[in-house]
């Protein structure tokens, strides 16, 4: 059996019995192996070095699509993917703003990220996945193997292709979860080897357990009894099951989708802001030409009206600051774009307590209300949840751009329910 073991940097550290290590670069023709060994359990893997807080960005995003493209093109070999255990995924890498050098400065275990965990997977992975935090034991041959994530049950149904069931599925010690599948050329394990009989008896016990003597090609041909019968309804049902993974597939882009908007309810910073920004244009139907000149965060001009907005992701409430920092940001805009004060509306949207259930938020401060609706300053605050409201109102009807550019009129606290 000839082994190829693929990993972060092409080192074989563990010694495993393999024929040959290489990077996820690197790789040698798989269909040279007999078993290609995908090894995703390196924490060098799970950082990048964006100067944002960016958890579906990988450093080696590309040598996963270069690795991705000779998998789907490879026919003759077999894959093992070993998943990783709940290590530390950093990003955000920049210069702290009391220190010297960069370092990572937004740091999160994958079991808090599981959806960008997922999102990462699947950039080398062709198969859906469905992932799930529990620490887990496994005995197999005697051997006691962990693991800090089990598989989706259904993943097993998955592989089901109407004819052969999966492979191997194996199942947890008493918990009964899933921690390794396979099927065809793929299998999955969250089961991690930190050695060379923990490999080796994973490899052996489980994918390679071929004894049961494969039938000939024209066996599969045959028919007797009601063969045709019952071929013709699995072709019906797995029909059936295709256009049911279609429908399921759309329905989880379109909550993915759904959820990037959400996360206006605990993102700040850059992130806020483009998603902001986005929801703007849609809501607002405008194209904005902004340039982000590091005054107002976003304008821009309707109907002879100037909307200028602030965007703030705060760990505490909105301040009298905030709400002073946009009125100056107003003046500037009025010298620089020539415009009278009565045609600018000064908007800001603000993300409050966001380490907090919204349902929990403490109510914004009437201290703050009252300077924002002061004659002299004309100000309309927004706050994240009431502003996700408006845009899902305007997603389904409820809401046109002409309401929502209405409201933008106002000053003090924009209350949505009034």
């Amino acid at each position: 059996m000839q082994i190829q073991l693929i990993n972060y940097n092409g080192r074989n550290e563990n010694d495993y019995s393999v024929k040959e290590c290489n990077s996820f670069g690197q790789a040698h023709s798989l269909d040279s192996y007999d078993l290609n060994i995908i090894d995703l359990t390196s924490s060098s893997i799970w950082l990048n070095h964006s100067s944002i807080t960016d958890f579906e960005t990988l450093n080696c995003d590309n040598d996963f699509q270069t690795l991705l493209t000779s998998v789907l093109h490879s026919s003759k070999t077999k894959f093992l993917y070993i998943l990783p255990p709940n290590i530390i995924f950093k990003t955000k890498y920049t210069t702290p703003i009391r220190g010297r050098g960069k370092d990572f400065l937004a740091r999160e275990q994958l079991k808090d990220i599981i959806r960008s965990l997922v999102y990462n997977l699947k950039k080398v992975i062709p198969l859906d996945i469905d992932l799930y935090y529990e620490k887990t034991h496994t005995n197999l041959s005697g051997i006691r193997l962990s693991a800090d994530f089990y598989l989706n049950s259904e993943m097993g149904e998955d592989f089901y292709d109407g004819y052969n069931p999966p492979e191997d599925m194996v199942y947890s010690n008493g918990s009964e979860k899933l921690v390794f599948v396979s099927h065809g050329k793929y299998s999955l394990t969250t089961l991690q080897a930190k050695n060379n009989d923990e490999f080796s008896v994973l490899v052996q016990n489980v994918l390679m357990d071929e004894t049961e003597e494969e039938g000939p090609d024209w066996f599969q041909e045959l028919h007797f009894f009601d063969d045709i019968k019952q071929d013709e309804a699995i072709q019906i049902e797995n029909k059936k099951i295709e256009e049911s993974k279609d429908k399921i597939k759309i329905s989880k882009e379109i909550i993915r989708e759904n959820k990037r908007f959400e996360s206006i309810l605990f993102k700040s910073g850059s992130e806020l802001e483009a998603i902001l920004s986005e929801m703007l244009e849609i809501m607002c139907d405008v194209q904005s030409e902004f340039e982000d000149r590091k005054n107002e965060d976003y304008s821009f001009e309707k109907d002879g009206i100037h909307y200028i907005f602030e965007f703030k992701g705060l760990t505490k409430d909105v301040k009298k600051s905030n709400v002073s920092q946009l009125v100056t940001h107003g003046h500037i805009y009025e010298e620089t774009k020539e415009v009278v004060p009565d045609v600018i509306k000064k908007i800001i949207i603000v993300n409050r307590f966001k380490d907090i259930k919204p349902e929990e938020r403490l109510p914004v401060s009437s201290n703050v209300i009252e300077v924002a609706r002061n004659a002299a300053n004309n100000v309309l605050i927004i706050d994240s949840l009431i502003f996700l409201k408006m845009f899902e109102q305007f997603k389904t009807g409820k809401l046109s751009s002409e309401d929502i550019l209405s409201r933008f009129q106002e000053v003090g606290l924009c209350e949505l329910d009034r």
